[in-house]
Parts: structure tokens; C-alpha cells; sequence
């Protein structure tokens, strides 16, 4: 092939490039991949993805020059185990090699997509992860366990999960981590537990496993990557529906039924026909609102979940912002009328209570977090950031993990923080991203304007595991914001901007009812 061609195929897009390839004849197609081995590299271009779309007499064709191109044995077989299934029913094995023989044996689809067999030896289908996918999701649990052995020789296999009739892909080995996870979970919940004591097991493991997406609403938001089902649990991070579809997954194995249903641009969970423990002895049974994702961070850092199993008529309740405005994230009359059943604040007490995630009194562990932190204010009250270091301090000690669980953090810290105490003309607490971070990974940080020490930058360093204080200069050098949020700040950085009427901290009157 010639460096016109060459240059032409480094210019097209990805699509256009593999239907160039395709149209080459057989001759041209085995000397480009004799000849340009760092070029396929480069374009991240599989063998197989050309081969697999020839028409049958090009595939013959290019068979019989497999072994004049210059291949490794696992593309070979990749190549071998594509092909059309006409065309393979012409290949006598007999004296092939057993790796092309039990390629050639697989069955494939028209398309080259390998048909998965639970009971095929699974050593067949070695170094051939780019051709199969798997949806596991009602799999017996004799069928997972032998799939999680699938999963330790095919760790980059697609396994897919369902929302919404959508498929979203997990890998292999996510799946295997993800379901190690899920059983650590279940297997560890008392058999002799109510079905409302294991929900709440399993929604405060989901709390404290998975985040809110922290780039939700950036201009690098996956969304994707943010509603499959064993990829959200692997990498820990989800958006609504997704983290809806976990808990839904998890609460089929203990044999809760749930539906997960849409508000206004929000997802979360419908129990169906759950009985739920009445702080007078007695019990309910029907159907109740559970939202995992409103629930994440009182989760995380131990408070008292609002959100869960609560009546349509308390989560509308919920949707109502402390300036009295409806976000109707849970306004669906049609699905949730009948969703008439929930626990009271002393029920979810005494529930909590009897898993040991409240003491004997029903009071969560958050009720540590915040009283130590009105203590920090007390003693700290004239120097703001001796006070910002003891609450970053606190808050670490509560939840080691908080630089990566970023929305989680941001909420905690809008609870514990105190607007007079901190003498401050604004306080924000966001996300930015690192500019050498071409990810553009989510950063947690806090930005103070003191009218006593003026204007302080601290942001949550993974790496260390602590708050980490810079000067304006290096932190503004260092951090930017994403776009979609300086579109939303009308394109003027927090710390460009000093209003004078509004803060970005709750008040203390919003923040009533938050610490309990």
C-alpha cells in the first residue's frame, strides 16, 4: 500500500477507515497488515473487525493467506473464529492446529459475535474477549459461579446489563469484582433477618460503596459508564438510574421485587408489596419509595436515610427545596398513587437500630460528625482556617475515603460547615478538575473569602488522603472549572466573583433537620 493510501487512512474517521480496509482486495488487505503492524496499533485496529465483514469468497480468499500475514496466534484465531459460518463449515480441521481447530469450532452469529455456551470449556474461548458478550443478569446461582471462572480467562469480555431496554457494558473482570462485592453483601445478612432489616443492610452497603458520578453535568460526563450495572460497583461511581438498577439487582437476590421508576429527570425504586416494622409492634405491608441515590450520602457518612421506604406522599415532601421550590424529582401520579406505606422517623430508628447501624438510642454516627464539628466551630471561632484544617480532619477520620467520593463529601461538607462561624464573605464548596489531568477527573475544593484571612483554596488530594491548603496563585495555576459549570456561574470563576447578599453554604435555618 502506498503512503497516499496510508495518509488518507490516518486522516478518515475511525468508520470511514475500516470500510477502506474492507474494500481492499485480499492482496492489498494482507500486505497492509504484513507492512503496517504500528499503524493497525496505533488506529486501534483489530484484524478480525475487517475480516469479519468480508463477504464469504474474500474470507476464503484471505484464509488462505493467514499464514503469510504477519499475525500473532491470538489474532489468528480471532480472524479464525469470525468468520462466517458457511464459510467455517467449508474448513476441514482435521490437520489444523488444535488453537485454529477449536476457533474454527466456536459458534458464531452473522457478524462474527461468538454465541457464549455456560457449558463449553471455557479454555476454547481463551484470548477471544473481543468477540464476546455475555448478559448474566439471570444467571442461577450454580451459572455465576461457574461464570466467575469464565471471567479469570476472558477478563475483557463484554457482559451487559439492561436499563430501560438499553444495553450497557461491563467487562469481565468488573463483573467478577463487582459480584465478589454483591455476595460479600448478602451472604454476610443474618438468614433469620426481616426482608425490611436486609434492604436496609444492602441500601446502606450501596451508600457506602458507590458515589453520585462526580463529572455528572460536565463536558466529560459517561454516560455509559455510569448506568452498567457491574462497572458502577467495580469503579464505584453511578447517576440515578443507574445506582436505582444496582440496588434493584441486589434486592431480586434476597427476593424483594422492585420497579425503578422516573420522576422529573430522576430515577429510584418502587418496593413492591414489602412488609415494614411499625414502631408500636405492629406491621404494614404494601408497596413503599426507596431512592439509593438521595440516599448515598447519609449513607456514607452515617445519617439517618430520608429516603428510605417512604410513602409517594413523603417523597413529594422531599422534593420541595428549602426556598419552597418543587424539583418534582419524584412526581409520577400513574406509578407511585399506590406507594402508601412507609416508616416513620422512630420505625427507621428502631430498624436501623436492630442491624447496628444507630446505636440503642437510634442516633446515627453522623450525630458524632456534626457535634464534633460544632465543637471545632466553638473553639476555632476567630480563625477560620485553623477551623476549615480541624473539620477537614473530622470529616476524614468519619470517612477515610472521601477525596473519592466526591458528591458525597460536598454534601457532608454543606452540613458541617458553618457560614457566621467561618467569619466568611463566601464559602463554596465544588468540584474542579487538575489541568495536567487530561481524564479531567473530578477534585473536590473549597474556596474561603474570610473577612479574617481573606480568601483560602483547599482541595482533597486522593493521592494523600487529606485536604490539601494552596496559596491563589498555584491553586488557580493548578485547578480549572469544568465548561457546563462556568456556563452555569454565567462564565465567572467562584473565586472571581465575591457576592455580597449570597453565600454558596447553606444557611443554618436550611440546614435544619440535616443533623441527625
Amino acid at each position: 500500500m502506498d503512503s497516499q493510501k496510508i495518509e488518507a487512512l490516518s486522516k478518515a474517521t475511525q468508520e470511514d477507515r475500516m470500510a477502506m480496509l474492507r474494500g481492499l482486495n485480499v492482496e492489498e488487505l494482507s500486505e497492509f497488515l504484513i507492512h503496517h503492524r504500528e499503524f493497525c496499533k496505533e488506529y486501534h485496529i483489530h484484524p478480525f473487525e475487517i475480516t469479519k465483514a468480508l463477504d464469504g469468497e474474500k474470507q476464503k480468499e484471505f484464509i488462505s493467506r493467514l499464514e503469510q500475514c504477519n499475525l500473532t496466534l491470538n489474532e489468528k484465531r480471532e480472524i479464525l473464529a469470525s468468520l462466517r459460518p458457511e464459510v467455517k463449515q467449508g474448513i476441514d480441521v482435521t490437520n489444523l492446529p488444535r488453537e485454529y481447530a477449536t476457533a474454527i469450532q466456536i459458534p458464531t452469529k452473522y457478524g462474527g459475535q461468538v454465541v457464549f455456551e455456560i457449558d463449553r470449556d471455557f479454555e476454547e474461548y481463551r484470548g477471544l474477549d473481543n468477540l464476546i458478550t455475555v448478559s448474566p443478569e439471570d444467571f442461577t446461582p450454580e451459572q455465576r459461579k461457574k461464570f466467575m471462572e469464565f471471567c479469570d480467562i476472558c477478563p475483557n469480555a463484554e457482559v451487559i446489563s439492561s436499563l430501560r431496554d438499553v444495553a450497557y457494558s461491563s467487562s469481565s473482570s468488573e463483573y467478577k469484582e463487582a459480584e465478589e462485592w454483591i455476595s460479600s453483601v448478602i451472604d454476610n445478612i443474618p438468614s433469620e433477618y426481616s426482608q425490611a432489616q436486609k434492604i436496609a443492610i444492602i441500601d446502606n452497603a450501596i451508600g457506602k460503596k458507590i458515589s453520585h458520578t462526580p463529572t455528572d453535568g460536565t463536558e466529560v460526563f459517561e454516560p455509559k459508564d455510569s448506568k452498567a450495572l457491574w462497572k458502577i460497583i467495580s469503579k464505584g461511581y453511578g447517576v440515578c438510574n443507574g445506582v436505582a438498577k444496582v440496588e434493584q439487582y441486589m434486592l431480586k437476590r434476597i427476593g424483594v421485587e422492585s420497579e425503578i421508576v422516573s420522576g422529573h429527570e430522576h430515577a429510584f425504586l418502587k418496593l413492591i408489596d414489602v412488609e415494614l416494622p411499625l414502631a408500636n409492634g405492629e406491621t404494614v405491608k404494601g408497596n413503599t419509595i426507596l431512592d439509593p441515590t438521595w440516599n448515598l450520602a447519609r449513607q456514607r457518612f452515617g445519617g439517618m436515610p430520608d429516603n428510605f421506604c417512604i410513602t409517594y406522599e413523603q417523597a413529594r415532601k422531599n422534593d420541595l427545596t428549602s426556598l419552597g421550590l418543587d424539583s418534582q424529582a419524584h412526581k409520577n401520579d400513574e406509578k407511585l398513587q399506590d406507594d402508601t406505606i412507609g416508616l416513620d422517623e422512630q420505625s427507621l430508628r428502631n430498624l436501623y437500630t436492630s442491624v447496628g447501624l444507630a446505636d440503642k438510642e437510634g442516633m446515627f454516627p453522623l450525630k458524632n460528625l456534626v457535634e464534633k464539628s460544632n465543637a471545632i466551630n466553638e473553639s476555632y471561632a476567630n480563625n477560620p482556617e485553623e477551623n476549615l484544617q480541624h473539620q477537614f480532619l473530622a470529616l476524614s477520620q468519619t470517612c477515610p475515603e472521601f477525596a473519592t467520593c466526591q458528591n458525597s463529601t460536598m454534601s457532608a461538607l454543606k452540613i458541617i460547615l458553618d457560614f457566621d462561624k467561618l467569619k466568611a464573605n463566601r464559602c463554596v464548596v465544588n468540584r474542579v478538575y487538575d489541568k495536567t489531568d487530561k481524564d479531567k477527573n473530578a477534585v473536590v475544593y473549597v474556596y474561603l473569602d474570610s473577612k479574617v484571612s481573606g480568601k483560602s483554596f483547599f482541595f482533597a488530594d486522593k493521592n494523600k488522603g487529606q485536604f490539601v491548603q494552596l496559596p491563589q496563585e498555584e491553586f488557580i495555576n493548578r485547578f480549572e472549572c469544568y465548561e457546563k459549570d462556568l456556563e452555569n456561574l454565567g462564565g465567572i470563576r467562584p473565586w472571581e466573583d465575591i457576592p455580597k447578599e449570597k453565600d454558596s453554604l447553606p444557611t443554618k435555618e436550611e440546614q435544619k433537620g440535616e443533623e441527625k
